[in-house]
């Protein structure tokens, strides 16, 4: 287990959000829907700001810190082939910017059909693809009046072009949830915990308790 500093955050990282389930009946819910203990995600757009979707303010801009305060823990991913050029960092900024300014909301109704919505996606997959490749496809546009949590993040890799659009067929951001974007190594490789509970211990049922890290992986093999 590996906790971390906020200042070694920066742009890219993905941040999945956990709460103890038993003060958190919002959390409890999205819990079931989704099979993850983790509820919610955010991205940080820069070394100090994150992007999310919740249901009271819909898309907005927030201080790291502050959102770190909201959970017992974050556990933070690092993908840093998605956001090399730099270019790609002002992609995002400016996606994130055009959807606030247009007042984009919580996607609740695909929240509450989170469950159907992603069997039906598993069942037609093939379908969809064929379609793809026939050039008969028409993929949900990218930017858009709502967006849940994680569908805001997993957006954030298509637009930037890091997500092609043929595997953007794969990867449709209405159908994957917080937990399934640390497990998944398109979105990134377990960097850590934050937290901003003193002496916070990460329970060790927590799913990436065991995970190897980004440091581990990648630079002690240099």
């Amino acid at each position: 287990m590996k906790m971390m500093c906020t200042s070694e955050l920066c742009a890219g990282d993905v941040l999945l959000c956990y709460k103890d389930t038993k003060i958190d009946l919002t959390g409890k819910v999205i819990t079931r829907v989704t099979d993850s203990e983790y509820t919610h995600a955010a991205i940080c757009i820069s070394s100090s700001v994150a992007a999310e979707a919740t249901l009271l303010v819909g898309v907005s801009k927030v201080q790291i810190e502050d959102l770190i305060k909201r959970y017992d823990h974050v556990a933070v991913f690092r993908q840093p082939d998605a956001w090399q050029p730099p270019e790609r960092i002002q992609a995002m900024n400016a996606f994130i910017d055009s959807i606030i300014a247009s007042n984009a909301k919580y996607n609740l109704r695909d929240v509450v059909d989170f469950k159907k919505q992603n069997e039906v996606h598993r069942l037609t997959l093939i379908e969809q693809l064929n379609e793809f490749f026939n050039g008969t496809y028409t993929s949900a546009p990218i930017e858009k009046g709502s967006y849940f949590c994680s569908e805001l993040v997993a957006s954030c890799f298509v637009i930037t072009g890091f997500i092609d659009p043929s595997a953007a067929v794969l990867y449709q951001s209405n159908v994957i949830s917080p937990g399934a974007l640390g497990r998944d190594p398109t979105f990134g490789t377990f960097c850590g915990y934050v937290s901003s509970v003193s002496n916070y211990a990460v329970p060790t049922t927590d799913e990436f308790f065991n995970r190897s890290t980004f440091d581990e992986i990648y630079r002690n093999g240099k």
